[in-house]
This record gives C-alpha cells, sequence and structure tokens, in this order.
C-alpha cells in the first residue's frame, strides 16, 4: 500500500547541513513513505532493509512537523504504520486520583455534610 509508512526515532542529535535536511533532535520520532524508501535511486531496498536504513531518507519530523532529509544512520526503526496517518494524539489531562484531595464530587460518606450547604449534624471541633 503506497500509505504505509515507517517510524523511526532519532538517535543522535543532526544539524542542517543542505536546504533539503531537516534538523533532529535525540527522541525525535520520524516518518517515512514506504514508497518514498522504495523508490530511493540507488539504494535499491527489499523488504526488511526499512530495520537498518542506510544513505539518506526523506521523511517527516513528528516534533517540529518539518519534512525534508536526514542520515538513516542517525536513526533506529521502531515500527510500521498501516494506512493513512494517524490523528495527532492530543496529551490528555491525568485524572485525579479517586479518594484524594480534589474529591469534591462523588459518593460521600453518611452524615458529611453535602454540597448544598447544609450543616452536619455531628458538627466540626
Amino acid at each position: 500500500m503506497a500509505s504505509d509508512s515507517f517510524q523511526y526515532r532519532v538517535l543522535f542529535e543532526y544539524k542542517r547541513e543542505r536546504g533539503d535536511d531537516i534538523s533532529l533532535q535525540t527522541g525525535d520520532l520520524l516518518t517515512v513513505q514506504k514508497a518514498t524508501l522504495m523508490a530511493m535511486p540507488g539504494l535499491d531496498y527489499q523488504d526488511g532493509d526499512e530495520r537498518s536504513p542506510r544513505g539518506w531518507l526523506h521523511g517527516t519530523n513528528e516534533r517540529t512537523k518539518e519534512t525534508g532529509d536526514f542520515p538513516g544512520t542517525f536513526v533506529e526503526y521502531i515500527g510500521l504504520r498501516v494506512g493513512l496517518p494517524a490523528a495527532k494524539s492530543w496529551p490528555r489531562p491525568i485524572p485525579p486520583i479517586p479518594g484524594g484531595p480534589h474529591t469534591d464530587m462523588g459518593a460521600q460518606p453518611p452524615g458529611a455534610a453535602a454540597a448544598s450547604g447544609e450543616c452536619c449534624p455531628h458538627g466540626h471541633s
């Protein structure tokens, strides 16, 4: 499928040297279209070769959204993405711990003051 793509993680920082290059920071995620990789002139890629890329690859840095060339020896293969590119995963806030300090809502033990402002029958000391 033409829409399949490979995912790589950056192992070494790379500073852009030419106009077609993209800069990389350690840990960045890169996406390379399978069709682009297989069509690279002079590389004669076969299935499985994506696991140890050589030469220059052309892809997108998921952190910066820049598209361009980068050295294949600076990255490690982490997997295959099939189909259309996945939607951006938006960070979600971590829900509060049940029973933690911010449990203003939810079930309360019998006799606890209700949110309506009524006074507790046991009084406070």
